[in-house]
């Protein structure tokens, strides 16, 4: 894999996830989007919660890599990216096709109450600046800088897998999401 070549496919995977909400769950009622199958389960806000609260973590850490850059450059340089083999790990248990149900640390764990559209609107805009970071980030060594995780300071990833892990992390959400509503519309989800 190459890293702009990787940037560019994350940015579309990006737009098609920005599009799926818009077309998806805008339209929805906030009854609609805060409704749960279960205990359980979480509702379609709580999803999008769960990846606001995740990725604020993220690109917080990756825009500072980035900002840490303190040069303008005006070419990006490319690499074949390697990825660590905790990202590795990481990017499996996430990955939108991974049937392994993971446990949610606490401290990602949303709430019952949110506003719909708050939400919504913070992940559209979450979304909108780890798009715009990429396109910053190919400046940086993908392979040879790191970002912790949200495991403490003590396991950090290379930011190549931070922005593969983030994308495939949000699509496993969104599709979550998806199924919520299939349910809710009482079509019963794959």
């Amino acid at each position: 894999m190459q890293k702009l070549e990787t940037a560019l496919q994350l940015q579309e995977r990006i737009r098609t996830a920005l599009e799926t909400v818009e077309r998806e769950f805008r339209p929805l009622s906030d009854e609609q989007l805060n409704w749960k199958p279960d205990t359980k389960r979480w509702s379609i806000t709580q999803n999008l919660q769960h990846l606001n609260l995740a990725e604020r973590f993220y690109i917080r850490n990756l825009q500072k890599k980035v900002d840490d850059l303190g040069l303008i450059q005006t070419n990006p340089t490319d690499q074949t990216l390697e990825s660590s083999l905790f990202g590795r790990f990481m990017r499996y248990l996430i990955d939108p096709n991974t049937k392994m149900k993971i446990p949610t640390v606490p401290f990602l764990q949303p709430r019952n109450e949110l506003d719909a559209r708050d939400v919504m609107k913070q992940f559209v805009e979450l979304q909108q600046l780890l798009h715009d970071l990429l396109d910053k980030a190919t400046y940086i060594n993908w392979n040879q800088e790191k970002v912790m995780t949200l495991f403490g300071n003590w396991i950090k990833i290379p930011v190549g897998d931070a922005f593969l892990m983030l994308v495939a992390h949000t699509e496993r959400h969104i599709n979550q999401a998806l199924h919520v509503k299939q349910e809710a519309a009482g079509i019963r989800p794959k």
